[in-house]
C-alpha cells in the first residue's frame, strides 16, 4: 500500500490571472483574488484527477513495504527525477538506498524504479510507511502542458465562476472528457 502528498507545490500556476479573465471575458480586477483562487483550484483538481504535477513540484510517497516483485510505481506523473528512497531497516534506523541499486523507468506512465538484477530489497523494519520515495514532477514550463489540459482547467474556472453556489457539484462533462481523451495517454484517469 502507498499514498502520497506534495511537500513542495508549483511556484506558479499553468494559467495566469489574464489568460483566465480572457477566458472568463472579465475586464475588471473586482474578482482578482476569487480568479486566482480559482486557477489553483482547477490545478489541483486536474493534477488530483489524473495523477499528474502539471508543473515542477516535488512528492512524497510512502509505501509499507517493499513491492513484492523488482518494480516499485511512482504514482505522479511525468517523472523529472527521483531525488531518494529511504527504508527503516531491520533495526529501525533510517536509511538511503544507493541509486547504484535501481534504474529508473520514467517512459512508463507511472513512472517506475526496478532494482538491479544483482540486487534485492532490503530487509525492513514493520512498520507503516517504511519506505518512502522523494521525487519532482512536472513539465518544465505551462506551455509545455498538453492543449487539452489547459482547456479543461480553463472550462472549471468557468464554472466554479460562473456556478457560484453553495453545494457540490460535479466537474464540467467537457472537461473530463478533455483529459479522458488526451493523446498522450499520459492520465491515470479515476
Amino acid at each position: 500500500m502507498s499514498s502520497w502528498k506534495v511537500t513542495t507545490g508549483p511556484s506558479s500556476e499553468p494559467i495566469t490571472r489574464n489568460e483566465a479573465k480572457l477566458w472568463l471575458k472579465v475586464d475588471t480586477t473586482a474578482d482578482d483574488d476569487l480568479i486566482d483562487a480559482l486557477i489553483e483550484s482547477a490545478r489541483t483538481w486536474v493534477e488530483r484527477h489524473c495523477n499528474i504535477g502539471l508543473l515542477p513540484q516535488t512528492i512524497t510517497q510512502v509505501y509499507d513495504s517493499w513491492p513484492e516483485g523488482r518494480e516499485m510505481e511512482l504514482t505522479i506523473t511525468p517523472l523529472r527525477a527521483v531525488s531518494s528512497i529511504t527504508y527503516l531497516d531491520s533495526a529501525g534506523a533510517e536509511q538511503t538506498l544507493s541509486s547504484g541499486n535501481y534504474t529508473v523507468d520514467s517512459y512508463q506512465r507511472p513512472a517506475r524504479v526496478q532494482l538491479k538484477y544483482s540486487q534485492t530489497w532490503p530487509t525492513l523494519y514493520d512498520q507503516v510507511n517504511s519506505v518512502s520515495a522523494v521525487y519532482t514532477v512536472g513539465y518544465d514550463a505551462a506551455s509545455a502542458i498538453p492543449g487539452p489540459v489547459v482547456t479543461a482547467m480553463k472550462l472549471a474556472i468557468a464554472d466554479a465562476y460562473e456556478n457560484r453556489q453553495d453545494y457540490i457539484k460535479k466537474m464540467p462533462t467537457a472537461a473530463e472528457y478533455l483529459l479522458q481523451s488526451s493523446g498522450e495517454r499520459i492520465w491515470q484517469f479515476r
